[in-house]
């Protein structure tokens, strides 16, 4: 989308609505598909159903005038493929309206074979629909399969997580991460203090709200505005929300003076930087596959290019080592909603598979006595405890309590489920050497 807009004179303004629909159309993709099936019955051709899709979007979920929406959409489709695409476009989209306004509610499915049995209606306009459901859906499939097409995602995922989490906690779980995101900022508080990033800010017309757990932690409602603000670019506040911050600290807070450090899976950085920020007379490491992204670190940071499944380094060599390592990124789907139909079920055990191979390689170049933090933004078991169990069979160490400034309790890791945390997914164990 930054290469479309690069290439087009835009205000701010119409960026920020281009962004809207489109990451709209890709999270409510499954249900503008069940719906568009219902009035075309053959195939289209691909721009014609990206057409309906965000004319379709755009009635659903934007407060826009339908008809408004239906005269652009159809001007554009004469304009561009011919009155006949123009008529048709105009039919699927007025007997859209037609039934939402029958029925005084968008369409929703019904496993019984009426197409709108009464009573029915959609997530967002309350926790009673998703009840309502619950007890028209005749068998678990059903439930699954309704819930699929209502929250707009894969079935395999909805059954996985029916399974895991039950009917309830998953429509929250679901309603959760098709929310318009907020955006999570570390503020550097060694350099500016909160109130005035937050004062800052909200003079932009940025809405804020401070974090749950950390002081350093900032949630805003828009991004483009923080990106160009000086404070970001100086490097006063960084793009990171508050579990990924939780991750950082639960690494820095090992670090003693004169310690070696390795971000061994650092990408652009941003734990990296943070570990710099908060960590005094230690040396930080950042390795990745990819030195173009290592690049974006500051530059006092020691940048080795390197594969963390057989990375460069002698054994035995750091104190502390982070692996934040690939994974499904399920928990961060409010962000990226095109993750939702990019991965598939295997692709789970896949990550799992890779993110154990890199804790056994890792593991060769960590001290005896020394630390390795464990970190993931998915909330799966065959991601997170699994593999911590699975590593525990064939390793010695001691899992300690990853986040001791916070809980102090006898806790193995952290797990956060965004809808019990309101942060993103996000897994941290601690692993101790023996």
């Amino acid at each position: 989308m930054d290469r479309s807009f690069s290439r087009h004179k835009l205000t701010e303004s119409q960026k920020g609505l281009i962004y809207e629909i489109v990451s709209g159309v890709v999270r409510w993709k499954g249900y503008l598909t069940w719906i568009l099936s219902r009035y075309v019955k053959k195939a289209v051709k691909s721009e014609l159903k990206y057409l309906l899709w965000v004319s379709l979007y755009q009635i659903s979920f934007m407060k826009k005038g339908a008809y408004h929406i239906v005269n652009e959409s159809v001007g554009y489709a004469k304009d561009e493929h011919g009155a006949y695409i123009g008529n048709f476009v105009n039919a699927v989209l007025r007997n859209f309206i037609r039934e939402t306004e029958t029925l005084n509610h968008r369409p929703v499915p019904d496993m019984y074979g009426t197409e709108n049995p009464p009573g029915s209606i959609l997530p967002e306009a309350g926790q009673s629909q998703a009840s309502s459901i619950k007890y028209q859906a005749s068998s678990i499939k059903h439930q699954v399969l309704n819930l699929s097409i209502l929250y707009s995602f894969p079935e395999w995922l909805v059954r996985k997580w029916s399974k895991r989490f039950g009917y309830d906690e998953t429509v929250k779980l679901l309603t959760v991460l098709n929310k318009s995101p907020e955006f999570g900022i570390r503020v550097n508080l060694n350099r500016i203090s909160m109130d005035e990033v937050t004062r800052c800010l909200e003079d932009k017309g940025v809405r804020t709200r401070k974090g749950r757990f950390l002081e350093s932690a900032l949630y805003v409602d828009r991004l483009t505005p923080v990106l160009k603000d000086e404070l970001f670019k100086k490097g006063f506040i960084h793009i990171q929300d508050e579990a990924s911050q939780l991750a950082g600290l639960s690494t820095s807070t090992l670090v003693k003076k004169g310690g070696l450090v390795l971000d061994a899976c650092a990408g652009s950085g941003t734990k990296t930087e943070q570990l710099k920020d908060v960590i005094a007379g230690a040396a930080v490491v950042a390795m990745d596959i990819e030195m173009k992204r290592l690049k974006l670190t500051a530059s006092e940071i020691k940048r080795v290019k390197g594969d963390a499944v057989d990375s460069p380094f002698k054994d035995g060599v750091f104190d502390v080592i982070l692996l934040d390592a690939p994974c499904s990124s399920f928990g961060i789907i409010s962000k990226h909603p095109e993750i939702k139909w990019r991965r598939m079920e295997k692709d789970i055990a896949a990550f799992g598979n890779y993110q154990f191979n890199l804790l056994k390689s890792l593991w060769r170049k960590l001290k005896k006595g020394g630390c390795l933090v464990y970190s993931v933004c998915s909330f799966e078991p065959e991601e997170t405890v699994n593999i911590v169990e699975r590593f525990r069979k064939e390793e010695s160490f001691m899992l300690e309590n990853p986040l001791p400034f916070l809980f102090n309790k006898n806790m193995e890791y952290y797990l956060s489920f965004p809808h019990e945390t309101a942060m993103d997914g996000f897994f941290i164990a601690r692993l101790r050497k023996k």
